[in-house]
């Protein structure tokens, strides 16, 4: 179709028009005998009709925008690109700073600097010949020198020679612009620079050169360093096999170098001076092996020092008036007058500083180099400091600007204000919306008193894929991924920016520990049938996070990470992640911690929560136990410990050399606060034919345990849990829909981003709006509940803790979304107040709690 389209003329293909249709029909033909065939499929593997329903109301996103859109287009694209410029001057001041480390060779006591390229190109001058030479002699006469004169006399006026001759500076110039012919054909690129200063600097050659190192950015290696970036105190370094890692000093076995090596020696004195004062600045103590002892004073290792000691060891010593002659003592192959030093052995790693490291292979004099956390694994190089990644790090004062004063300082903070638009503004610019004329209106707009005839309005529709993941997640790369406004992040206002035309408002919920519930009741139901009656579940119920005493916030108190980080590892463990992925999430969550921290911190938490193993045996294996007449040693419920499975394992082998027992029959958790929870999980994930428990949809033929075996148990388990809060999504909004249309409520489904649902409603029913969420919630939960077997629900859950009533999409109603680019805030720079936030009992009192319209 594009190729019958330019912007000139518009469409020009009414003489292709048989041709277009017959395009058009033949791919109706072919959608549709793809439907047929998928159709009875999806409906095979997803039987409920609230599946299909709920599908089909996700696929009509609509977000409502208004001329405020293109406005934050460009004043976010304009704030970035000023941001972007002062970073770039503040990198440029930086790389000229540095240059002047040549000078004494300075750079040489650089804890970042010094192993740079700091190679000098020499000045390159033709030679004049001789008869140029004489010619140039005889043209400019060499004046005599006129005598100094006393500051003290006075001068007195000037003569006429004086006052007709030009001035010394003129002369000075043209004599200058006649050494032009001694330049070489061929320009040199900034002689007497440093060969990583000549990098960052375009040629004059270059159509777009500007003087100055302009060509540095972000993403060149040389830029951490000129900014002294450190991680908690140590300068950061970068090695070719390793990426990027810092320096701990202190180390003492590669203090001697070979003298005939052309690398640069490493500054490990300046690189403690730096930790030293880190510390100071910090109230931290200083590690002891920092401490100049008098084994560091007299390391010797200056080959200046030995070339003085030398000489010193020559001369005699008188003392008391006879002469004693101290003869050179040898020590590995050097000459020192001074009495040996016994230097103890260097240890292969610091005892004051654990990290991802050391690595030794690093062989820098006197520093231990460790890598940056990754956070895919220690094993993974970083290739960035200033990644996203490590954005938390650059609040949290771990990674930050050293001795570069303000220009180094301002270049980290705008990297972090700048990062989002950076990362996102291509997918943000390029959203298609769809603008309205007013005869497109509806006339709840345009006779409202708020509407604006100068105004734009019109709507974004989002390319959301429902059941983009094997979890049935609804995927989108923009709006369902958008973060909350953030006061130093420019463009962060995204959600913001879906605005409500006038004579409506936004009406929307978050779900309260949506699958933290689900995944809680399902252990409840496993276990006694009762809601609350597991700790776990009794967390989830009564669990406020103003008081701290919810799952997360416990979690973060226990570990010593943030809620939010917290949020992550609870997750991941009740998705079925293993020990060893909540030992990294750790070490990346709190990079003070050590693996064997780590690691003990991993297995404490697990074991209460997760429990331990236990087994219950097959037929086989009891049958077993009667036979050879073992004593074993059960629990309540019949299961047997790991030491009692390996030694009836022994036993049994013993008795039969050639038959394989099968003598598990199930594997179990217990004495954790989430075993029952688990063992739901798994059995559902073990079962022959996996489904949700509440509207039966079937995991996807890929991970079947006929296909797989029991392999893919983590994603079998997550799968339970999010494809079980994926039905939970469709009963709400196939509820919604009943209720809006039973009930004559003006609204329509804008979006569901996580746990999150947002409906676009006139004003007038607003209310009414969130009184039909309210009682959604709790018709979903009872659904739940009475598929698992359990004929109550606690008033705690039955009810959203506030349903949101506002004129634009944000994360709370009253949060103003202030940002570098919107520094004003949504009420004065949009003129949008702050919303309500409507608990049961309010929307009760303002509805009467009745549905009907006029009461």
């Amino acid at each position: 179709m594009l190729q019958y389209y330019t912007p000139q003329e518009g469409f020009h293909a009414f003489q292709f028009v048989q041709e277009l249709m017959r395009y058009c029909a033949l791919d109706v033909q072919a959608t549709h005998e793809v439907f047929r065939e998928q159709l009875p499929l999806f409906m095979e593997r997803c039987p409920h009709p609230v599946s299909f329903a709920g599908m089909l109301e996700m696929g009509v996103c609509y977000l409502p925008v208004n001329q405020n859109w293109g406005r934050y287009l460009e004043e976010a694209q304009g704030t970035f690109e000023e941001l972007q410029r002062e970073m770039k001057k503040s990198l440029m001041n930086l790389a000229n700073d540095a240059c002047q480390l040549l000078e004494d060779e300075r750079y040489k006591q650089d804890p970042w600097l010094w192993d740079l390229e700091w190679g000098v190109q020499e000045f390159k001058q033709k030679k004049a010949t001789g008869k140029k030479k004489k010619q140039a002699q005889a043209e400019n006469p060499i004046e005599p020198v006129s005598p100094v004169k006393d500051l003290e006399e006075d001068p007195g006026p000037p003569t006429e020679e004086e006052e007709a001759a030009p001035p010394s500076a003129r002369i000075a110039l043209e004599r200058l612009k006649e050494t032009v012919n001694l330049l070489p054909k061929r320009r040199q690129h900034l002689p007497g620079h440093p060969e990583w200063y000549r990098k960052l600097c375009l040629k004059m050659s270059d159509a777009e050169w500007s003087p100055g190192p302009s060509l540095i950015s972000l993403q060149m290696r040389v830029t951490p360093k000129l900014m002294g970036l450190t991680w908690d105190g140590f300068p950061l370094h970068y090695s070719e096999r390793h990426g990027w890692g810092y320096l701990v000093p202190g180390r003492k076995d590669n203090l001697e170098q070979p003298e005939d090596t052309e690398k640069a020696s490493c500054p490990y004195r300046a690189i403690e001076t730096e930790y030293r004062e880190y510390c100071n600045r910090k109230g931290k103590e200083q590690p002891h092996c920092l401490d100049n002892t008098l084994s560091d004073e007299f390391m010797l290792t200056d080959s200046n020092l030995w070339q003085t000691v030398e000489e010193l060891s020559q001369m005699e010593i008188v003392e008391n008036g006879t002469e004693e002659v101290s003869g050179p003592r040898r020590r590995k192959g050097r000459t020192t007058a001074f009495p040996e030093v016994e230097i103890p052995s260097s240890e292969n790693q610091p005892t004051y500083h654990h990290g991802n490291g050391p690595y030794n292979d690093v062989n820098i004099p006197g520093c231990w180099f460790f890598k940056l956390p990754h956070k895919d694994g220690n094993a993974n190089n970083v290739g960035s400091p200033f990644a996203k990644d490590f954005l938390s790090k650059m609040e949290d004062g771990t990674l930050q600007a050293g001795p570069g004063g303000t220009n180094a300082t301002r270049a980290l903070e705008i990297n972090k204000m700048i990062s989002f638009w950076r990362n996102a503004h291509k997918r943000i610019s390029s959203q298609k919306v769809v603008w309205l004329r007013k005869g497109e209106l509806p006339r709840t707009v345009t006779r409202n008193a708020a509407f604006d005839e100068e105004g734009q309005y019109g709507a974004i529709l989002p390319q959301v894929v429902t059941a983009g993941t094997v979890t049935r997640r609804a995927v989108e790369p923009t709006w369902l991924t958008a973060s909350n406004a953030r006061r130093d992040r420019v463009g962060s206002e995204l959600k913001a920016m879906v605005q409500v035309p006038p004579g409506y408002h936004l009406v929307g919920a978050d779900v309260d520990s949506q699958e933290l519930w689900i995944a809680a009741i399902l252990g409840e139901a496993n276990f006694v049938g009762m809601h609350g009656c597991t700790a776990f579940g009794w967390m989830t119920l009564q669990g406020k996070k103003s008081q701290g005493t919810d799952l997360h916030s416990r979690t973060a108190a226990a570990v010593g990470i943030s809620r939010e980080h917290a949020k992550v590892f609870n997750y991941g463990r009740i998705y079925g992640a293993g020990q060893p992925f909540a030992e990294r999430l750790l070490m990346q969550f709190n990079h003070r911690l050590s693996q064997p921290e780590a690691a003990a911190k991993a297995r404490q938490l697990y074991a209460v929560t997760k429990g331990i193993r236990r087994y219950r045996l097959s037929e086989e294996g009891e049958w077993l136990v009667r036979e050879l007449g073992l004593s074993v040693e059960k629990d309540e419920n019949g299961t047997v410990s790991l030491q009692e499975l390996r030694r009836i394992t022994k036993l049994a082998s013993q008795s039969s050399n050639r038959h394989r027992w099968e003598i598990v029959g199930q594997r179990l958790w217990a004495g954790g606060t989430e075993s029952e929870m688990f063992n739901k999980l798994e059995s559902i994930a073990h079962s022959p034919l996996p489904c949700t428990p509440v509207l039966g949809c079937r995991i996807s033929r890929a991970l079947e345990p006929s296909t797989v075996k029991d392999e893919f148990i983590t994603s079998r388990v997550n799968w339970v849990v999010q494809s079980s809060a994926v039905d939970y999504l469709h009963l709400m909004l196939v509820s919604m829909k009943w209720l809006f249309e039973e009930y004559d409520i003006d609204g329509r489904f804008c979006i569901s981003i996580h746990d999150e649902v947002r409906y676009l409603v006139r004003s007038e029913d607003r209310h009414r709006a969130a009184l039909a969420l309210q009682i959604t919630n709790l018709l979903t939960r009872c659904m739940f509940s009475y598929k698992l077997g359990i004929q109550d629900l606690p008033q705690s859950v039955a009810f959203f803790s506030a349903v949101d009533i506002d004129q634009c999409l944000r994360k709370e109603v009253n949060m103003d979304c202030a940002t570098p680019s919107n520094p004003t805030g949504m009420e004065r720079r949009c003129g949008i107040p702050q919303g309500e936030a409507l608990d049961i009992y309010r929307v009760i009192e303002l509805t009467k709690g009745s549905l009907a319209k006029g009461k």
